[in-house]
C-alpha cells in the first residue's frame, strides 16, 4: 500500500505540471506551424539566338541547353491564436546547379536573351520571399502587416506560383510593384456578396527586383535605416468581385514616389491593372490589361534587359507603358475525353513601352505566344506533382526590345532585352514540380 502511494505521488508530479502547460497550450489556439513548399525544375533551350562563337557581354555563349530550378519555395504558417496568422516563406528562385552564372533568370536578360522570373537577387542567393502577420478580429477589415505581395494584378495575386497553367506568368508583372514591405488592411468575400477589397501602404522601394517602381534609397538619414525612412511610398488597391468559378473580376492599382539614386531626385509612377479569369467543365480563360505613367525611374526603364550601357543615362523623362494578355486552356480529363489528366493551354501576351520622353531609347513592342500542355499525374491533387511543356514564340519585336544580336539596334545589344518574363527568341521549356 505504501509503495502505491508514492507511485502516484511521484505519478501526479509529472502529470499535473504537464496537464496545466498543456491547458495552458490549448488557450492559446496555437495551430501551427504548417510546413509547405514545392520545386520547379526547369530546362530550357533557345533558337535562332545567332552562333556559339558569339559571346555575350557576361562571357557566355548564345545557345545551348540549360537546368535550373524556376522556382524553391519552404515556408511555415500557422495561427498563433484565435484569429491572427502568419506566415514565413523562404525563396531559391532561379538557381543553376553549377554556380550563379548562366542560369534561368540570372543577370538582365544577356543570358541566351532569356529573361525569366527574375526577383532582383544573384541566381543562387536565398531570399525571404514573404513575412507576414495576419490580425482579424473583425473579418471585415483584417490587418496585414510584414512583407507580402502589393494588391496589384489578379493573376499575380490570385493565382500561386505553383497553379500557374504556364511556366511564367504575363509580362505585365514588370508594371506592378510585387512584393514589398508595408500593411494592408483587406476582407474576402464581403457579407457573402463574393466582393473582396484590399488598400495598403508600403516601402516604396519594392523588394522585388526589376519593376518600374523598383530600386531607390529606402531609408533616411537619421540614426539608422531600420529606424528612419525617407518619407516616400507607395500605396496600392484591390477590388474584386468572385461569382466562382464562372468569373472573378478586378480592378487594382498603386502609385508612389520611387527615390532616383542618379540624380538625387523622386519619380512618380502610377500603374492600375483590370482582369477576369474563369472556367466551367474544364474550360477556363484569363484576360489582364495593365499600365503605368509617370517618372523614369532612375533614368532608364528600370527592367530586367534594359540596364543601361554607358552613356545611356539621361536622368530624365517619363515612361508610358502597357501589357494585355489573354488565355486558354482545355483541360481534357475534366471534359470527359482523356483517361490521364492534360491541358492543352495557350496565351497571347503584349508588352509595349509607348513613350519615353527624353530618353534614347524611345520605344519598344514585344509579344509572345505560349503554347503549351500541363500533365498532372494525380487529378484529385493536380499540383502536387505535374509536368508542364511550353514552346514561346516572339513577335512584333522593335524598339528598345530589338529585333536581334548585332542588329542596328541600340549598342548591338536590342536582341537581348526583354520585360520580366519576355522572351526574345524562340523557347522550348519543360518543367517538373513536386510540392507538399
Amino acid at each position: 500500500m505504501k509503495k502505491n502511494l508514492i507511485a502516484l505521488a511521484v505519478a501526479a508530479a509529472f502529470i499535473v505540471p504537464t496537464s496545466a502547460f498543456a491547458a495552458d497550450n490549448s488557450s492559446n489556439d496555437n495551430t501551427g506551424p504548417v510546413v509547405y513548399g514545392y520545386a520547379q525544375i526547369t530546362g530550357s533551350t533557345q533558337f535562332g539566338t545567332g552562333p556559339a562563337s558569339v559571346v555575350h557581354s557576361n562571357g557566355s555563349s548564345s545557345n545551348g541547353l540549360i537546368f535550373g530550378a524556376n522556382r524553391v519555395r519552404l515556408g511555415f504558417k500557422g495561427e498563433a491564436t484565435k484569429g491572427v496568422t502568419y506566415n514565413i516563406m523562404g525563396a531559391w528562385d532561379n538557381i543553376g546547379f553549377g554556380g550563379n552564372s548562366g542560369n534561368l533568370g540570372y543577370g538582365n536578360g544577356l543570358n541566351n536573351g532569356l529573361d525569366t522570373n527574375w526577383n532582383g537577387s544573384s541566381a543562387g542567393n536565398a531570399q525571404l520571399l514573404d513575412a507576414w502577420i495576419n490580425f482579424a478580429p473583425i473579418p471585415l477589415a483584417q490587418l496585414e502587416v510584414g512583407k507580402f505581395k502589393t494588391p496589384e494584378g489578379l493573376e499575380y495575386n490570385a493565382v500561386k506560383g505553383n497553379e500557374l497553367p504556364f511556366i511564367f506568368r504575363n509580362m505585365g508583372q514588370s508594371l506592378l510593384p510585387g512584393r514589398t514591405a508595408g500593411a494592408m488592411l483587406h476582407a474576402d468575400d464581403v457579407m457573402g456578396t463574393g466582393v473582396s477589397y484590399a488598400v495598403g501602404i508600403f516601402d516604396n522601394a519594392a523588394l522585388d527586383g526589376g519593376t518600374v517602381f523598383s530600386g531607390g534609397n529606402t531609408f533616411g538619414g537619421g540614426q539608422s535605416g531600420f529606424l528612419n525612412g525617407n518619407g516616400k511610398y507607395i500605396t496600392s488597391g484591390m477590388l474584386s468581385y468572385s461569382m466562382s468559378p464562372l468569373l472573378i473580376a478586378e480592378v487594382s492599382g498603386s502609385m508612389g514616389t520611387v527615390s532616383n539614386g542618379l540624380t538625387n531626385t523622386s519619380d512618380n509612377d502610377v500603374s492600375w491593372n483590370v482582369g477576369v479569369r474563369g472556367g466551367l467543365m474544364g474550360i477556363t480563360y484569363a484576360a489582364g490589361y495593365t499600365r503605368v505613367n509617370g517618372g523614369l525611374n532612375n533614368g532608364y526603364l528600370n527592367l530586367p534587359g534594359n540596364t543601361p550601357f554607358k552613356g545611356d543615362n539621361t536622368g530624365s523623362g517619363t515612361i508610358n507603358a502597357s501589357d494585355w494578355h489573354v488565355d486558354l486552356g482545355a483541360n481534357l480529363y475534366k471534359m470527359g475525353l482523356l483517361p490521364l489528366d492534360v491541358e492543352p493551354v495557350v496565351r497571347y501576351d503584349q508588352y509595349s513601352v509607348n513613350d519615353i520622353t527624353g530618353h534614347p531609347r524611345g520605344f519598344g513592342n514585344l509579344a509572345n505566344t505560349t503554347i503549351g500542355v500541363n500533365y498532372y499525374v494525380n487529378p484529385n491533387n493536380a499540383h502536387a506533382a505535374e509536368i508542364q511543356l511550353n514552346y514561346i514564340i516572339p513577335s512584333h519585336r522593335g524598339g528598345a526590345f530589338g529585333n536581334g544580336y548585332g542588329n542596328a539596334g541600340y549598342r548591338g545589344f536590342t536582341g537581348y532585352d526583354a520585360p520580366m518574363n519576355g522572351l526574345a527568341y524562340d523557347t522550348l521549356m519543360l518543367q517538373f514540380q513536386a510540392g507538399f
